[in-house]
């Protein structure tokens, strides 16, 4: 059985995140799409340390299932310099990618 926390599939159709990730520079791209990649099976509970995963404190956000409700929001980031972040929900293991950029942009809007 699979635990609730375990993201199975990995969903980046949001327009949002789509427009940030096309706007990040080159050498960012490349670390992002390493990084995206290491979310698959990852239990967010105990993800890798290298990704710096963690829900936001008293931030809640848009499901991406249900505009009428509110979930917990993550982010990891996206280079080791953890200069960039991004941010997604959890919803029945699918990973809902929100938006990229700046480490503290993403904090501040999630």
């Amino acid at each position: 059985m699979t635990s609730k926390n375990v993201i199975t599939s990995i969903d980046a159709n949001n327009t949002t995140f789509q427009r940030t990730y096309r706007n990040l520079k080159t050498d960012v791209v490349k670390e992002a799409r390493a990084a995206i990649g290491m979310l698959l099976m990852v239990d967010v509970e105990d993800a890798p340390k290298r990704l710096h995963l963690h829900m936001l404190t008293d931030k809640y956000v848009t499901s991406a299932l249900d505009e009428k409700k509110k979930v917990k929001v993550y982010t990891f980031h996206l280079t080791s310099n953890d200069a960039w972040k991004a941010s997604f929900t959890l919803e029945n293991g699918v990973a809902y990618l929100r938006a990229c950029g700046p480490h503290d942009k993403i904090d501040e809007n999630p």
